[in-house]
Protein backbone atom coordinates (compact mmCIF):
# COMPACT_ATOMS: atom_id res chain seq x y z
CA UNK A 1 0.00 0.00 0.00
CA UNK A 2 2.73 1.99 0.68
CA UNK A 3 4.99 2.54 -2.39
CA UNK A 4 7.94 5.21 -1.44
CA UNK A 5 8.84 5.09 2.29
CA UNK A 6 11.48 7.20 3.33
CA UNK A 7 13.29 5.59 5.84
CA UNK A 8 15.17 8.41 8.70
CA UNK A 9 18.71 6.69 10.03
CA UNK A 10 20.33 8.44 12.66
CA UNK A 11 23.80 8.91 12.21
CA UNK A 12 25.03 7.90 15.10
CA UNK A 13 22.62 4.38 15.19
CA UNK A 14 22.38 1.55 13.33
CA UNK A 15 18.35 0.88 13.46
CA UNK A 16 18.26 -2.30 11.41
CA UNK A 17 14.88 -3.35 13.45
CA UNK A 18 13.09 -0.18 11.83
CA UNK A 19 14.38 -1.10 8.84
CA UNK A 20 13.36 -4.32 8.56
CA UNK A 21 9.78 -2.68 9.74
CA UNK A 22 9.98 -0.59 6.50
CA UNK A 23 10.85 -3.46 3.98
CA UNK A 24 8.09 -5.44 5.33
CA UNK A 25 6.08 -2.48 4.92
CA UNK A 26 7.35 -1.67 0.89
CA UNK A 27 6.31 -5.62 0.51
CA UNK A 28 6.35 -6.66 -3.52
CA UNK A 29 5.97 -3.11 -4.58
CA UNK A 30 7.23 -0.18 -2.53
CA UNK A 31 10.46 1.51 -2.31
CA UNK A 32 12.48 2.33 0.11
CA UNK A 33 15.44 5.48 0.41
CA UNK A 34 18.06 5.10 3.41
CA UNK A 35 18.32 8.63 4.52
CA UNK A 36 20.78 9.91 6.92
CA UNK A 37 21.40 13.49 8.48
CA UNK A 38 25.12 13.70 8.88
CA UNK A 39 26.25 16.83 11.52
CA UNK A 40 28.82 17.34 13.80
CA UNK A 41 29.26 20.18 15.58
CA UNK A 42 33.30 19.62 16.51
CA UNK A 43 33.97 18.83 12.52
CA UNK A 44 32.01 22.29 11.64
CA UNK A 45 34.28 24.18 14.64
CA UNK A 46 37.55 22.60 13.11
CA UNK A 47 37.12 25.48 10.38
CA UNK A 48 38.03 27.88 12.71
CA UNK A 49 41.33 26.88 11.99
CA UNK A 50 41.61 25.41 8.38
CA UNK A 51 38.60 25.71 5.83
CA UNK A 52 40.20 22.51 4.22
CA UNK A 53 40.59 20.74 7.25
CA UNK A 54 36.61 20.97 7.84
CA UNK A 55 36.29 19.85 4.08
CA UNK A 56 38.43 17.12 4.72
CA UNK A 57 36.77 15.97 8.49
CA UNK A 58 33.16 17.06 6.09
CA UNK A 59 33.34 14.33 3.54
CA UNK A 60 35.21 11.59 5.68
CA UNK A 61 32.30 11.75 7.92
CA UNK A 62 29.68 11.82 5.29
CA UNK A 63 31.25 8.39 3.60
CA UNK A 64 31.66 6.70 6.99
CA UNK A 65 27.65 7.39 7.05
CA UNK A 66 27.06 6.32 3.48
CA UNK A 67 28.76 3.17 4.06
CA UNK A 68 26.53 2.59 7.20
CA UNK A 69 23.53 2.65 5.05
CA UNK A 70 25.02 0.46 2.41
CA UNK A 71 25.60 -2.03 4.99
CA UNK A 72 21.80 -1.69 6.19
CA UNK A 73 20.05 -2.07 2.54
CA UNK A 74 22.51 -5.22 2.12
CA UNK A 75 20.87 -6.46 5.52
CA UNK A 76 17.28 -6.13 4.30
CA UNK A 77 15.27 -8.68 2.02
CA UNK A 78 14.46 -6.28 -0.91
CA UNK A 79 16.26 -5.91 -4.72
CA UNK A 80 18.83 -4.00 -4.38
CA UNK A 81 17.37 -1.78 -7.40
CA UNK A 82 14.10 -1.14 -4.64
CA UNK A 83 16.92 0.61 -2.23
CA UNK A 84 18.56 3.56 -2.43
CA UNK A 85 20.45 5.79 0.25
CA UNK A 86 21.30 9.48 0.52
CA UNK A 87 23.25 11.71 2.95
CA UNK A 88 23.17 15.60 3.38
CA UNK A 89 24.74 17.64 6.00
CA UNK A 90 22.60 19.87 7.94
CA UNK A 91 22.42 21.02 10.98
CA UNK A 92 18.46 20.81 11.24
CA UNK A 93 18.05 17.68 11.47
CA UNK A 94 14.18 17.69 11.11
CA UNK A 95 13.76 20.84 8.23
CA UNK A 96 16.55 18.01 6.27
CA UNK A 97 14.17 15.43 7.34
CA UNK A 98 11.06 17.39 5.84
CA UNK A 99 12.27 19.00 2.99
CA UNK A 100 13.62 15.63 2.18
CA UNK A 101 10.61 13.49 2.12
CA UNK A 102 8.78 16.38 -0.29
CA UNK A 103 11.65 15.85 -2.83
CA UNK A 104 11.63 12.07 -2.54
CA UNK A 105 7.81 12.08 -2.95
CA UNK A 106 7.52 9.92 -0.09
CA UNK A 107 3.79 8.34 0.94
CA UNK A 108 5.45 7.48 4.28
CA UNK A 109 8.12 8.36 6.24
CA UNK A 110 9.67 6.20 9.05
CA UNK A 111 11.64 7.84 11.64
CA UNK A 112 12.93 6.58 14.74
CA UNK A 113 12.03 8.11 18.32
CA UNK A 114 14.11 8.59 21.47
CA UNK A 115 13.28 7.01 24.03
CA UNK A 116 12.98 9.28 27.43
CA UNK A 117 10.47 10.78 30.27
CA UNK A 118 7.91 13.21 28.49
CA UNK A 119 9.88 15.83 29.93
CA UNK A 120 13.62 15.02 29.16
CA UNK A 121 11.99 14.20 25.33
CA UNK A 122 10.60 17.35 25.02
CA UNK A 123 13.82 18.88 26.08
CA UNK A 124 16.13 17.04 24.19
CA UNK A 125 14.62 15.83 21.22
CA UNK A 126 12.61 18.68 19.85
CA UNK A 127 13.35 17.15 16.02
CA UNK A 128 11.20 14.51 16.85
CA UNK A 129 8.22 17.02 17.85
CA UNK A 130 8.80 19.30 14.97
CA UNK A 131 8.71 16.29 12.10
CA UNK A 132 5.15 15.02 14.28
CA UNK A 133 3.67 18.31 13.57
CA UNK A 134 5.12 19.00 10.38
CA UNK A 135 5.26 15.65 8.26
CA UNK A 136 2.73 15.91 5.50
CA UNK A 137 2.65 12.19 5.11
CA UNK A 138 2.13 9.51 7.05
CA UNK A 139 4.54 9.18 9.71
CA UNK A 140 5.64 6.09 11.31
CA UNK A 141 7.58 6.79 14.87
CA UNK A 142 9.64 3.62 15.47
CA UNK A 143 11.23 2.18 18.09
CA UNK A 144 14.31 0.20 18.21
CA UNK A 145 12.69 -3.67 18.24
CA UNK A 146 11.08 -5.36 15.62
CA UNK A 147 7.49 -6.67 14.97
CA UNK A 148 6.59 -10.16 15.52
CA UNK A 149 5.35 -12.84 12.23
CA UNK A 150 1.92 -11.71 12.87
CA UNK A 151 1.89 -7.91 14.64
CA UNK A 152 -0.67 -6.76 16.44
CA UNK A 153 -1.96 -3.59 15.14
CA UNK A 154 -4.54 -1.05 16.94
CA UNK A 155 -5.87 2.13 15.63
CA UNK A 156 -7.48 4.68 17.71
CA UNK A 157 -10.89 5.93 16.49
CA UNK A 158 -13.48 8.75 17.55
CA UNK A 159 -16.79 9.27 15.04
CA UNK A 160 -17.53 11.57 17.26
CA UNK A 161 -15.20 14.84 16.20
CA UNK A 162 -15.80 16.73 18.96
CA UNK A 163 -13.16 19.37 17.85
CA UNK A 164 -14.41 19.75 14.30
CA UNK A 165 -12.23 16.67 13.17
CA UNK A 166 -12.81 16.19 9.64
CA UNK A 167 -15.15 12.89 9.48
CA UNK A 168 -13.16 11.59 6.02
CA UNK A 169 -10.32 11.11 8.57
CA UNK A 170 -11.64 7.90 10.77
CA UNK A 171 -12.32 6.25 7.10
CA UNK A 172 -8.84 6.92 6.31
CA UNK A 173 -7.22 5.67 9.46
CA UNK A 174 -9.54 2.25 9.91
CA UNK A 175 -8.55 1.82 5.65
CA UNK A 176 -5.12 2.17 6.11
CA UNK A 177 -5.12 -0.18 9.39
CA UNK A 178 -7.09 -2.82 7.61
CA UNK A 179 -4.46 -2.72 4.83
CA UNK A 180 -2.05 -3.05 7.11
CA UNK A 181 -3.47 -5.95 8.73
CA UNK A 182 -3.74 -7.82 5.38
CA UNK A 183 -0.24 -7.11 3.93
CA UNK A 184 1.38 -8.13 7.19
CA UNK A 185 -1.16 -11.03 8.41
CA UNK A 186 -1.50 -9.75 11.50
CA UNK A 187 -4.75 -8.87 14.02
CA UNK A 188 -6.54 -5.84 14.33
CA UNK A 189 -8.14 -3.97 17.67
CA UNK A 190 -9.91 -0.63 17.18
CA UNK A 191 -9.96 1.49 19.86
CA UNK A 192 -12.24 4.25 21.04
CA UNK A 193 -11.91 6.24 24.11
CA UNK A 194 -14.78 8.57 25.62
CA UNK A 195 -15.74 10.50 29.09
CA UNK A 196 -19.41 10.21 30.59
CA UNK A 197 -20.80 12.95 32.57
CA UNK A 198 -19.41 12.32 36.23
CA UNK A 199 -22.19 11.90 38.83
CA UNK A 200 -20.60 14.76 40.47
CA UNK A 201 -21.30 16.90 37.96
CA UNK A 202 -25.20 16.28 38.27
CA UNK A 203 -26.56 19.18 39.98
CA UNK A 204 -29.90 18.50 40.15
CA UNK A 205 -30.16 14.59 41.16
CA UNK A 206 -34.50 14.88 40.83
CA UNK A 207 -33.68 15.40 37.40
CA UNK A 208 -31.60 12.00 36.62
CA UNK A 209 -33.01 9.32 38.65
CA UNK A 210 -31.35 6.50 36.85
CA UNK A 211 -27.49 7.44 36.75
CA UNK A 212 -26.17 4.05 35.94
CA UNK A 213 -29.04 4.07 33.05
CA UNK A 214 -27.75 7.45 31.75
CA UNK A 215 -24.10 5.64 32.01
CA UNK A 216 -25.13 2.81 30.15
CA UNK A 217 -26.81 5.09 27.38
CA UNK A 218 -23.79 6.97 26.45
CA UNK A 219 -21.54 4.00 26.20
CA UNK A 220 -24.47 2.51 24.25
CA UNK A 221 -24.07 5.31 21.49
CA UNK A 222 -20.92 5.04 21.18
CA UNK A 223 -20.40 1.86 20.19
CA UNK A 224 -22.99 2.02 17.83
CA UNK A 225 -21.69 5.11 16.24
CA UNK A 226 -18.60 3.17 15.96
CA UNK A 227 -20.18 -0.14 14.52
CA UNK A 228 -21.94 2.49 11.93
CA UNK A 229 -18.19 3.99 11.00
CA UNK A 230 -16.66 0.27 10.34
CA UNK A 231 -20.01 -1.02 8.62
CA UNK A 232 -18.54 -1.12 5.27
CA UNK A 233 -15.65 -3.28 6.10
CA UNK A 234 -18.01 -5.81 8.16
CA UNK A 235 -18.07 -8.10 4.80
CA UNK A 236 -14.02 -8.32 5.05
CA UNK A 237 -11.98 -11.03 6.53
CA UNK A 238 -10.23 -10.07 9.81
CA UNK A 239 -12.90 -8.82 11.86
CA UNK A 240 -11.68 -5.96 14.26
CA UNK A 241 -11.53 -6.37 17.85
CA UNK A 242 -13.42 -3.11 19.94
CA UNK A 243 -12.53 -1.90 22.78
CA UNK A 244 -14.42 1.03 24.29
CA UNK A 245 -12.48 2.81 26.48
CA UNK A 246 -13.67 5.36 29.19
CA UNK A 247 -11.71 7.99 30.03
CA UNK A 248 -8.96 10.22 28.92
CA UNK A 249 -7.79 9.22 25.95
CA UNK A 250 -3.73 9.95 26.71
CA UNK A 251 -4.72 7.52 30.05
CA UNK A 252 -6.33 4.87 28.64
CA UNK A 253 -5.09 3.54 25.23
CA UNK A 254 -1.58 3.67 26.55
CA UNK A 255 -2.79 1.03 28.71
CA UNK A 256 -4.99 -0.85 26.78
CA UNK A 257 -1.74 -1.21 24.05
CA UNK A 258 -0.04 -2.75 27.07
CA UNK A 259 -2.45 -5.22 28.06
CA UNK A 260 -3.04 -6.29 24.29
CA UNK A 261 0.48 -6.22 23.50
CA UNK A 262 0.32 -3.75 20.41
CA UNK A 263 3.03 -3.91 17.98
CA UNK A 264 1.63 -0.41 16.09
CA UNK A 265 -1.17 2.18 16.95
CA UNK A 266 -2.37 4.22 14.60
CA UNK A 267 -3.82 7.73 15.65
CA UNK A 268 -4.84 10.72 13.34
CA UNK A 269 -3.50 13.95 14.15
CA UNK A 270 -4.73 17.93 13.14
CA UNK A 271 -3.81 21.10 13.37
CA UNK A 272 -4.08 22.90 16.32
CA UNK A 273 -3.02 26.67 17.07
CA UNK A 274 -0.14 27.41 19.01
CA UNK A 275 -2.18 28.47 22.13
CA UNK A 276 -3.81 25.25 22.02
CA UNK A 277 -1.05 23.33 21.10
CA UNK A 278 1.12 24.85 23.98
CA UNK A 279 -1.64 24.25 26.50
CA UNK A 280 -2.58 20.86 25.61
CA UNK A 281 -1.04 19.31 22.43
CA UNK A 282 -2.35 17.10 20.01
CA UNK A 283 -3.47 13.33 20.89
CA UNK A 284 -0.78 11.82 19.33
CA UNK A 285 1.81 14.09 21.30
CA UNK A 286 0.16 13.32 24.66
CA UNK A 287 0.37 9.26 23.59
CA UNK A 288 3.48 9.16 22.37
CA UNK A 289 5.65 9.21 25.70
CA UNK A 290 3.21 6.70 27.38
CA UNK A 291 3.15 4.02 24.86
CA UNK A 292 6.21 1.37 24.42
CA UNK A 293 5.15 1.07 20.64
CA UNK A 294 5.58 1.95 17.41
CA UNK A 295 2.83 4.88 16.38
CA UNK A 296 2.08 5.54 12.80
CA UNK A 297 0.19 8.99 12.90
CA UNK A 298 -1.61 10.66 9.82
CA UNK A 299 -2.97 13.95 8.77
CA UNK A 300 -6.22 14.62 7.33
CA UNK A 301 -6.34 14.64 3.25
Amino acid sequence: MFHKLLVNIDDDTEHLPMVEKAARLAACEGDLELFCVAFQPLIRSAGVFSEEAERRSRHAYMTQCEGRLDYLADRIRLDESRVGTDVCWDENRAEAVLRKCERYCADLLVYPVSTQPALLHHLLAPEDWRVLRKCPVPLLLSRDRNWPEHPRIAVALDPFHPLDEPAALDGKLFGIAHRLVRELEGELHVLHAFNTLPQSAVFDEHRITDFAGLQANVAKEHRERLEALLAPWQGEAGAAQLHLLEGELHHRVPRICEEQRIDMLIMGNVHRGLLERLLVGSSAERVLDRIHCDLMVVKPD
